[in-house]
């Protein structure tokens, strides 16, 4: 007994090379008895598939995000190679400007914008290299993670190999066509992705079923319609010799390696050559995109309506494919005649190409990376600017090559010289700090600032004079309010109301008696505000005037019997002798006597407290007292760190801080005004040097351009002569390859659908409708047409570029710009053919998974 085997469940995952074995006509294996009776571990295996596929599915997840994130860094480090080419373009032209500065001022205005471009330059290559680096880190996990995964797939694979099953021949051939199916998508996903693809079909005619239709007509007669459908199997196979030429062009691999390599898009100074053959790819794109939407559009127009019609056009398709490549193989033949004949030229270009490539490798890894030749080192002798320079410094940190100690600047041979020009810079830097940005050409300018900074000095020592003198009252204001005995006050006073009461109500009129009880309340009311900050609870009023009891007498003792008394209701006036003089009641006595703090008045403690944090502030004092010492200038540098510290300008250290302060800023001032010539003198120095290095550098950066120019017209040279040979033969075989690609792509997607319309009729007894077939078509050609408005675009935009070339309008950053463009577009399209195509792979694996479950039941 002959039957056909399987491998089912060989689900095609994306990224992965597994191999279809179908429909191999071959004889039952030895054993085959004792496979009859495994399938429980076919289903073992099968679920460890179902793991392996989950932990596959969630590998791609991860290697689709690894991927999106790693474009998304390709993309920016494409815009950093264009800021760097600009920025190259603008450092040339200042050099110019520099080079024919006028002034003074107009060089060292070059010199600064110089140094910006240089600063902005040195920020974006690092920036770069730190994107490359996390580029190359994500790409090396996606590709770890996927390899895991797929050898994970290929052990399952082999478990179920060795558990296959016998399956009847209805069950093997429907699982063979949704194999097929699977197959199909497999291939538009690696065409999309690689530009090949390692999967090979091939359809094997199976068997023909008679069909036959009779129909009854009007008059009675009937009429019978006969037709064949063919059923076939499908042999998938895989063909690794398909890969070995790498990515193809327009790939998604390819748009992505030129987005990787995107600093390569460069027009060498040869921007007309690069112009021109753009129009010429362009010109060859339109050809072949033109030709390949007339022949779908020839396809249209047979309005086909059978199966065999669509049957018919794919064997038209793989005569006009196989005729394709006996040209190709023809024209190979032809080219392997003249590689022989020429094998200097192959040589020559090979060798060239490798040079040149060594040429621009080496470039890259040592631009800019050239080193000090010699030592440097420059000590400052005046000791007031090595003072300017190290106060400049902020507390805790250091500047490059500078050793404050010393007052020297120096870096060492053998260093790279941007590193050395950075320290440099960081000196400069030191010298604008600490002459705070004076101008040095123009020491004139400064004298009015010596001048405002005089002026705020002597405001701050008058500041700080008064604010002494106040923490000295207030000290001593405190330490005399320690020596009041208040509770005296108060005992005197209530003796002087009680003396009073226990007089004769005509001796209470007596003003002199009532003068006492004045005097003894002013007593107790003073002692009480200045020990105690204290004031009486009651007020009392005057027409519309109300004030606090203590208020009234300490302002004036006669208060007691003008207004106190009176408003209290214990004495009366009558033309202007006190008429009753009654006595003092208890409740009275209460508000006479009774006092509590004023918040609105500071206590001795308080106030000697404000003046000494006005003065000295709270960093020097001992727990929760005020200054009692003076604090000295020398206390509050080494507190702040320093004399020219912010702290000290913003009061954090008192009136004494600020002042301290603002001497020093005005000495400062002064020493950069005595010493100005030095300041000038050192930084003249050092921008002399950084020339020096910048000069050897751009020696070695010249030298490396220089080689990498010899290579390249070495290059061109062998190129141009290998081109003159090889060329016709070259572009014959792209012509003819692109041809047959473009049909392979229709033909798979049309024996695609036939295989899915044959499936389901193999499933329903239904032939259904054959128009998902003209649809393809039509969506195919709709997509070709618009791929050849856009072709044409392309064309007049090569020829519009090459027009504003001549006119002077067009750089090679322009065409630098358009090109990374065009690719980011290019791989949009792409990417969303590669989903497309893994969207109906999806659908047919999951479809294929579904029999399988069906068929193990």
């Amino acid at each position: 007994m002959r039957k056909w085997t399987y491998l089912v469940a060989t689900l095609l995952m994306a990224g992965t090379t597994a191999t279809f074995t179908g429909c191999i006509d071959t004889d039952e294996p030895e054993g085959i008895a004792e496979l009859r009776g495994a399938k429980s571990d076919f289903i073992k295996a099968q679920a460890a598939v179902e793991l392996v596929e989950a932990e596959l599915r969630k590998a791609q997840v991860a290697e689709q995000e690894l991927v999106n994130a790693g474009l998304a860094l390709q993309n920016k480090s494409a815009e950093i190679d264009l800021q760097l080419h600009e920025l190259d373009i603008q450092l040339k032209q200042l050099l110019i400007e520099k080079e024919e500065a006028a002034t003074a001022q107009a060089k060292a205005e070059a010199e600064a914008a110089i140094a910006k471009a240089e600063a902005d330059k040195t920020k974006w290559e690092n920036e770069k290299a730190l994107i490359v680096e996390q580029y190359k880190e994500k790409m090396l996990l996606a590709e770890t993670a996927t390899a895991k995964a797929q050898e994970a797939y290929k052990q399952a694979m082999e478990q179920i190999e060795a558990s296959k099953l016998l399956l009847t021949d209805e069950e093997q051939a429907r699982l063979n066509g949704v194999q097929a199916q699977v197959a199909y998508a497999k291939q538009a996903m690696d065409k999309a992705m690689y530009g090949y693809s390692t999967t090979v079909i091939k359809r094997i005619l199976s068997s023909e079923v008679a069909n036959s239709t009779t129909t009854t007509n009007p008059d009675e007669s009937t009429e019978t319609n006969s037709s064949t459908t063919k059923y076939y199997v499908y042999l998938i196979t895989e063909d690794p010799t398909q890969s070995a030429d790498g990515y193809k062009a327009g790939s998604l691999k390819k748009l992505q390696e030129q987005l990787a390599n995107y600093s390569d898009i460069v027009a060498d100074n040869n921007l007309e050559a690069v112009l021109d053959n753009a129009l010429k790819n362009a010109e060859f794109a339109l050809e072949m995109t033109q030709k390949y939407a007339d022949n779908l559009k020839a396809i249209l127009d047979n309005e086909y309506t059978t199966v065999a019609d669509w049957e018919a056009e794919v064997k038209k398709l793989e005569e006009e494919i196989a005729a394709a490549k006996v040209k190709e193989q023809q024209y190979n033949i032809e080219k392997g005649k003249l590689e022989v004949a020429n094998p200097k030229l192959i040589s020559d270009l090979d060798a060239t190409s490798n040079k040149l490539e060594t040429a621009k490798n080496n470039q890259n890894s040592n631009k800019n990376k050239a080193k000090t030749a010699a030592a440097y080192s420059k000590k400052v002798e005046a000791e007031s600017v090595k003072k300017g320079l190290n106060d400049a410094i902020s507390g805790g940190t250091t500047v490059a090559g500078y050793n404050s100690n010393t007052g020297t600047f120096a870096y060492a041979k053998g260093i790279q010289i941007t590193e050395a020009q950075s320290q440099i810079d960081g000196w400069v830097k030191l010298i604008d700090k600490a002459t705070k940005g004076v101008d040095l050409e123009n020491i004139e300018w400064a004298k009015p600032q010596l001048a405002t900074a005089l002026a705020a000095q002597k405001e701050a020592e008058e500041n700080y004079a008064k604010d002494y003198k106040a923490w000295e009252d207030a000290m001593a204001a405190y330490d005399e309010s320690l020596k009041i005995e208040l509770e005296k006050s108060e005992v005197a006073a209530n003796a002087a109301i009680k003396k009073y009461n226990g007089l004769k109500p005509e001796d209470r009129k007596k003003e002199a008696n009532i003068d006492a009880v004045a005097t003894a309340l002013v007593a107790y009311y003073k002692d009480a505000l200045a020990k105690e900050a204290q004031v009486t609870k009651a007020t009392a009023t005057k027409g519309s005037d109300t004030k606090k009891i203590s208020a009234w007498l300490i302002a004036d003792a006669d208060n007691f019997k003008k207004v106190v008394g009176v408003d209290l209701g214990f004495i009366t006036w009558d033309a202007g002798d006190i008429a009753t003089a009654n006595e003092i009641s208890k409740e009275n006595i209460g508000k006479l006597i009774d006092v509590e703090q004023d918040s609105s008045v500071k206590t001795p403690l308080e106030k000697w407290k404000s003046a000494s944090s006005t003065v000295f502030s709270d960093n020097f004092n001992s727990g929760n007292n005020p200054r009692r010492l003076p604090v000295s200038k020398d206390e509050v540098i080494a507190a702040a760190g320093g004399n020219h510290v912010d702290a000290l300008k913003n009061g954090n250290y008192g009136s004494l801080g600020k002042m301290i302060w603002v001497t020093a800023e005005t000495a400062s001032l002064q020493a950069i005004i005595d010493q100005v010539e030095t300041y000038k003198a050192l930084k003249e120095a050092f921008t002399a040097q950084k020339a020096v290095e910048q000069a050897a550098q751009d020696k070695a950066n010249t030298a490396l351009a220089d080689a990498v120019d010899k290579a390249k017209k070495a290059n061109d040279e062998a190129q141009a002569a290998y081109d003159k040979v090889f060329k016709e033969v070259n572009d014959n075989i792209a012509t003819v390859q692109k041809e047959y690609g473009n049909n392979e792509i229709i033909k798979g997607k049309i024996e695609t659908e036939i295989t899915v319309y044959l499936n389901n009729n193999f499933t329903n007894g239904d032939l259904g409708s054959l128009e998902a077939i003209k649809n393809l078509v039509k969506q195919e050609h709709m997509i070709a047409l618009a791929n050849v408005t856009a072709a044409k675009a392309d064309v007049a935009k090569a020829k519009r570029n090459i027009e504003k070339l001549a006119a002077g309008t067009y750089t090679d950053t322009d065409y630098i710009t358009e090109s990374l463009a065009s690719i980011q577009e290019k791989i949009k399209v792409k990417q969303a053919e590669y989903d497309a195509a893994k969207a109906d792979y999806d659908a047919a694996s999951a479809q294929l998974k579904a029999l399988l479950a069906i068929f193990l039941k």
